[in-house]
């Protein structure tokens, strides 16, 4: 486990990192000068930790140039701007993640507050776990911002693994990362309605907005599957739209059982339910199991050559799946 050390910021550091990265960060054509595309955009990839937002964001969508003139609020290399950095990272990559993060935070909101006040395009990641989030999409939504929403799914069970396995990986890569408690996914579940909700508010108001979902899982899904799309067409309708398959099908509205739809006539939020239904699924069938089985074993099997920077919390948790799905 590592040392217990107290460290500081003040105002001014959070001052003097964004002052370093603002002139290049905000170096991009704003879509409210040009005459063609005035709307204010957001990019907001949500889910719980370890559902793959980032590797969502930084191997698919951001390969697409249209992109290329959106803000991200937030880089792993923000919290190396820390005045005591350096002093962290003697120690190691954990240790500098975890008590970088309230810095971070900070500078990723002075960040948010220039360019959402300039109406700068921005990226944001959410792993929903804070209900206050709640009330930023309305805001923006008033403000003029036109959303595009990636959110994808995935049970707890295949969320928290994949943290254990980031967090794994980042000790062997000396990346920035750290292990996530478990709890802190399920407080994220549990504070997904509320947000997924105000989302959904937020893309009603402003045509031309989009709510993607995603399921990510165990085996075939790990690479994730889109399950449906919705557009803004009009104020106060979301109209879904063909989706692709991994096998290059599509997959029409009317063949698809998963819609996000709104109409003065289905006027009834539904995001959160579709959302529900696959982060609630039980892991029931052999070969989840077995994936799942498989998951703790492989965990199990690198922890010993970091044992000093594991929790207990994570052994405890990985004997628990074990005995739960183990075949019987």
């Amino acid at each position: 486990m590592t040392s217990r050390v107290n460290y500081s910021y003040t105002p001014d550091d959070v001052d003097r990192a964004f002052n370093e990265i603002a002139e290049q960060l905000f170096d991009k054509t704003r879509d409210i000068d040009q005459s063609t595309n005035p709307t204010p955009k957001a990019l907001i990839v949500a889910g719980v930790q370890g559902s793959g937002k980032t590797y969502l964001l930084e191997n698919t969508l951001l390969k697409d140039p249209k992109y290329s003139n959106y803000v991200r609020l937030y880089l792993p290399e923000y919290r190396k701007k820390h005045p005591q950095y350096a002093d962290m990272e003697g120690i190691g990559v954990l240790h500098a993640y975890q008590h970088t993060e309230q810095f971070t935070w900070a500078l990723g909101a002075k960040i948010f507050q220039y360019a959402f006040a300039n109406k700068y395009n921005f990226i944001m990641e959410t792993a929903l776990d804070s209900i206050d989030f709640a009330a930023f999409p309305m805001t923006a939504a008033n403000d003029g911002y036109q959303f595009e929403v990636h959110l994808i799914g995935c049970k707890k069970e295949f969320a928290y693994l994949s943290t254990i396995s980031r967090a794994l990986k980042s000790l062997k890569d000396k990346a920035l990362e750290r292990f996530v408690d478990l709890s802190a996914i399920e407080a994220s579940m549990a504070n997904a309605q509320s947000i997924l909700t105000a989302f959904e508010s937020a893309c009603l108001l402003v045509p031309g907005s989009e709510i993607i979902m995603y399921e990510r899982g165990f085996g075939v899904l790990k690479d994730r599957t889109v399950v449906c799309h919705s557009r803004c067409d009009a104020p106060e309708q979301l109209t879904p739209q063909p989706i692709n398959t991994r096998d290059g099908q599509v997959i029409s509205p009317a063949e698809n059982t998963v819609r996000i739809e709104r109409t003065p006539i289905l006027n009834v939020p539904c995001t959160y339910n579709n959302y529900a239904t696959i982060v609630n699924a039980q892991i029931f069938t052999r070969d989840e199991r077995g994936e799942t089985l498989k998951e703790c074993h492989l965990a199990l099997s690198q922890v010993a050559e970091f044992a000093k920077h594991i929790p207990y919390a994570v052994y405890s948790d990985l004997y628990a799946y074990i005995v739960k799905y183990v075949f019987r």
